[in-house]
């Protein structure tokens, strides 16, 4: 039998859509924010591998608390407190605990980890424990890690490290750090580019000062609409070592972190981050092109998008539609960040691959 060119694209195409398995990449983002990295461990025990096997039990109990407070509603929460579980309990949650660094001696323990707890088992824990679960993720939020003058260049450098590898771009609203060379005044025209590059629609300039035994980090918010003040974290530094130093650091950005969450779990709660959902045209002249939309969708599912359904399929075009939360210039800059135009045409939304 002979197979046409024609044939052969639409074969490869439709290959392609019964890959791509609609809706298991929604699901797998929306899984991601069941991961906890950054849990710092240090413990001490008799041998090695008792000192190792403590660290892990420590950052799973610790993994546990984070996710517990990542996924619930503050009041409720503070009504109910953190579930008290045993630590079987929380090891049949734990799907894995993944080794970012570690440090090991005859008797201690030294690491960060990432806890990988299984969703299904978190949801059903919570909700038995009268907790609402929030897992509906948006679009990052960009951080500049800022110091005043006169601080150490060591200080500041710890400063980056605790928000670089703290963990924060699991969060529900992500938080990504921007590069050393966004300095300044707290101000939008600066921050833009480097948050369009991270499909962020807001910058957190988060400025460190150190008195004495008081670190103080100053929060301003600021977007294309407004400026916003969000006050002021502090913590205290309970010693003259570097480890001191790095555990206030790592509480102020834990605090900043902790409001930037509960504004976004608020907005959930009262309807503001409402899901809307599109359908669009996705353009392409290759089935090369069509692997990129694909990629963007996926990738888009980490923060934005959920739902994603392939409606039709053609030789030079298919009809996808998904769901999406927040503004739409968001959306646009998501997409756009991952080689993909989402563009409004008089035949309705198109998405293009972008030019490189």
């Amino acid at each position: 039998m002979k197979v046409t060119p024609l044939a052969a694209f639409a074969a490869v195409i439709m290959a392609a859509l019964c890959a791509f398995a609609p809706g298991a990449a929604s699901a797998q983002a929306r899984d991601n924010v069941y991961a906890v990295s950054g849990v710092r461990v240090d413990e001490t025990a008799a041998n090695a591998a008792a000192a190792q096997q403590a660290g892990f039990a420590a950052a799973q109990r610790a993994g546990f608390e984070r996710l517990v407070r990542r996924l619930t509603v503050p009041d409720e929460l503070t009504a109910r407190g953190v579930p008290q579980v045993e630590a079987a309990t929380i090891e049949r949650l734990v799907l894995s605990v993944d080794v970012e660094e570690e440090r090991r001696s005859g008797t201690r323990y030294v690491g960060r980890l990432t806890v990988r707890f299984d969703p299904s088992g978190m949801r059903t824990l919570l909700r038995q424990f009268g907790l609402a679960v929030v897992d509906t993720r948006t679009a990052p939020v960009l951080v500049a890690p800022l110091v005043v003058a006169g601080l150490p260049v060591e200080t500041a450098a710890l400063w980056r490290d605790v928000w670089v590898n703290g963990g924060f771009g699991d969060e529900l609203a992500p938080l990504t750090v921007a590069p050393d060379t966004l300095q300044g005044e707290p101000a939008w025209p600066a921050a833009q580019p480097f948050a369009q590059a991270a499909a962020a629609a807001s910058a957190l300039y988060a400025t460190l000062r150190v008195q004495g035994s008081t670190a103080t980090a100053a929060l301003v918010e600021v977007d294309a609409n407004a400026r916003r003040e969000r006050g002021e974290v502090t913590a205290r530094i309970n010693g003259a070592d570097e480890a001191s130093l790095r555990a206030a650091l790592s509480s102020l950005a834990d605090q900043a972190n902790t409001r930037i969450q509960n504004d976004w779990k608020a907005r959930v709660a009262t309807g503001g981050g409402q899901r809307a959902r599109i359908a669009a045209s996705a353009l392409y002249t290759s089935q090369a092109q069509w692997e990129r939309i694909k990629d963007a969708l996926e990738g888009a599912a980490q923060t934005l998008i959920s739902e994603i359904r392939i409606e039709a399929v053609g030789r030079s075009g298919a009809l996808v539609s998904f769901s999406f939360v927040g503004d739409r210039t968001q959306l646009v800059a998501e997409l756009n960040r991952r080689g993909v135009a989402l563009a409004d045409t008089a035949q309705g939304p198109t998405l293009r691959v972008t030019a490189r």
